[in-house]
């Protein structure tokens, strides 16, 4: 197993190269040996006029996150399943090489990785299973399995709203009409409402407007009562809690309910969940919110159990990365929280921004061996699963410059371990299940979208590099939708000069979004705009700057078609 990364993580290093400012050798690049690219190449010195068929490729001047994406590759190829179940050939992702079903949860943090390589039915055939396996009462199971097995850790309730946030992501790639598609006589969207009520009839307090679940530690699913394999499933003994990690993820599932609704023109449908969506989001700030210490805590119980310690005292920081990814948090919240994860990870000494719990449990609250140890497992462990879900929202909130770091750190992490790890214990090395889908996702996540800054759906795109003083040129294709878009970034030092150049087969009016490096928004008249020099194709072209905390944003509009954009300090 380990070697079979060495080698995959080898393939990956020895076709990276440094990238220097001039003529750009097609034939370095993973993937070039497509006659295609190297025509297109040859047409278009520019080299981004590849096509639709040419596969996700990256060059970077960051040779770690070439790594990286070498690890989340072998990592998807290593977990793809295909299989016969009761809607036909269902075609999707393990969750590892200790979790060989196909989860609910693992399977919506995926797709913001196997988007860019794998066709439709790796999007969506998995998802109609689960959903044809739904309850009479709406709910869901966690996981399935080639034999067709089935199970539900009830001490979580993150499966239906994971459904939720799987579908809305698909929705944005495959053909338009899919959710429409009858399940046993009734419709993706439909069975997707029903999943959703569920929790609201199931797991929800009334009196506090909270959703609510079994004591664990964060977003985990492993209780305090128990020792053995019944610490994943509720009975009499369970403690009652509501956790920020529940609040956030149905939050965000009623928010993307409602964009599904309303995009099939139900209005009655979308504004049902937008209210219910409020109500939760201000349910969530009145109880869970801790102002003078600028994070949602774990939970609050529900039943009379209290500890001999403090717990408002933890972070978690699935839960609030989770709150302020899902848009939970309001953008002075996000703020608070981003900090707070930052100090946390400084003052606990932790390779990464990944530790779930900082400080976390005490050893004996919880009697599971996996978990009764400070830094075992979720008690306190380093997941990336919620890890590199952190470092995209602080690229998209105006913190690129130490998402940047916090993203390096975790590649470094994992190319240390050969591979992607279930979690790291506090020297980084790797625990549990190899070749984790969850990292493999979410590290996607903020590699492709927070980095690179490239959010491509079917017929949309968003551009909003944040590479600062590096170079790259990547290529992204989407097979299930059959788009692309592709830039070349290079930072000119000598002549603090950014040149872009981008084109997309999303023809459509849109924006670029590019986060300045230092060099250009470092006085404040550069910060403001006015000695910046903006030409595209040659021409000057209105722009408008903004602060985002610690980010200076030059935005202009434009088309996706070939372009290049120049921009350096006024002489």
């Amino acid at each position: 197993m380990a070697r079979v990364l060495s080698v995959i993580l080898a393939c990956f290093w020895l076709t990276s190269q440094s990238f220097f400012p001039g003529q750009f050798d097609a034939r370095r690049v993973e993937g070039s040996g497509d006659p295609r690219l190297l025509a297109a190449s040859a047409r278009d010195p520019s080299g981004l006029a590849a096509g639709r068929e040419i596969p996700t490729t990256i060059r970077t001047s960051v040779p770690e996150f070439k790594g990286l994406l070498g690890l989340i590759r072998g990592t998807l190829s290593h977990d793809k399943v295909e299989f016969a179940g009761k809607t036909g050939v269902v075609a999707g992702f393990a969750a590892g090489t200790s979790y060989p079903q196909i989860w609910l949860r693992d399977a919506a943090t995926v797709i913001p990785a196997s988007k860019y390589f794998y066709p439709a039915p790796y999007l969506v055939s998995w998802l109609e299973e689960h959903l044809a396996l739904q309850r009479p009462d709406g709910s869901l199971f966690d996981w399935f399995n080639f034999e067709g097995k089935v199970d539900k850790n009830t001490t979580e309730t993150d499966q239906e709203a994971s459904a939720v946030l799987a579908a809305a992501q698909a929705a944005r790639i495959v053909e338009p009409g899919w959710l429409d598609r009858k399940i046993d006589g009734v419709s993706v969207i439909d069975r997707l409402d029903r999943a959703l009520k569920s929790v609201f009839a199931a797991r929800f307090d009334k009196s506090r407007g909270l959703v609510i679940g079994a004591h664990t530690a964060d977003w985990g699913d492993v209780d305090m009562e128990d020792a053995d394999r019944n610490a994943i499933y509720n009975d009499a003994r369970t403690n009652w809690t509501a956790d920020i990690y529940d609040q956030a993820i149905v939050y965000g599932a009623c928010r993307a309910l409602a964009e599904l609704w309303e995009g099939r023109g139900a209005a009655e449908n979308a504004a049902f969940w937008r209210k219910t969506a409020e109500a939760l989001r201000g349910s969530a700030d009145r109880h869970l919110w801790q102002e003078d210490k600028g994070y949602y805590r774990v939970h609050i119980h529900l039943g009379s159990l209290k500890h001999d310690f403090d717990e408002d005292a933890i972070f978690p920081m699935g839960g609030n990365a989770e709150a302020v990814l899902r848009g939970l948090a309001s953008e002075e919240k996000a703020r608070r929280i981003i900090e707070t994860a930052m100090a946390r990870q400084i003052e606990h000494r932790m390779p990464a921004v990944s530790a779930g719990l900082l400080p976390p449990y005490p050893a004996g609250v919880f009697k599971h061996p996996a978990v009764d140890q400070p830094f075992e497992y979720q008690n306190g462990g380093l997941w990336d699963w919620f890890g590199a879900k952190l470092v995209y929202a602080m690229f998209e909130h105006g913190y690129a410059a130490s998402a940047r770091e916090k993203l390096l750190e975790l590649a470094r992490k994992n190319i240390a371990s050969n591979g992607l790890y279930e979690w790291d214990a506090p020297d980084g090395t790797g625990r549990g299940s190899p070749f984790y889908a969850g990292s493999a996702g979410s590290l996607a996540l903020a590699l492709f979208e927070g980095y690179f800054g490239i959010k491509l759906t079917r017929d949309g795109l968003e551009l909003s590099p944040r590479l600062g003083e590096a170079s790259a040129r990547i290529h992204v294709r989407i097979p299930a939708a059959g788009v692309f878009a592709a830039y070349d970034y290079r930072w000119l030092p000598a002549e603090s000069r950014i040149s872009l150049r981008y084109e997309s087969s999303i023809r459509k009016s849109g924006f670029v979004r590019l986060t300045l490096p230092p060099s250009l928004s470092g006085t404040e008249a550069s910060a403001g705009g006015k000695d910046l020099a903006v030409k595209l194709d040659g021409r000057p072209v209105p722009f408008s700057v903004e602060r985002l905390n610690r980010d200076v944003i030059l935005q202009i509009e434009t088309d996706f078609s070939p372009h290049s954009l120049d921009i350096r300090l006024r002489k």
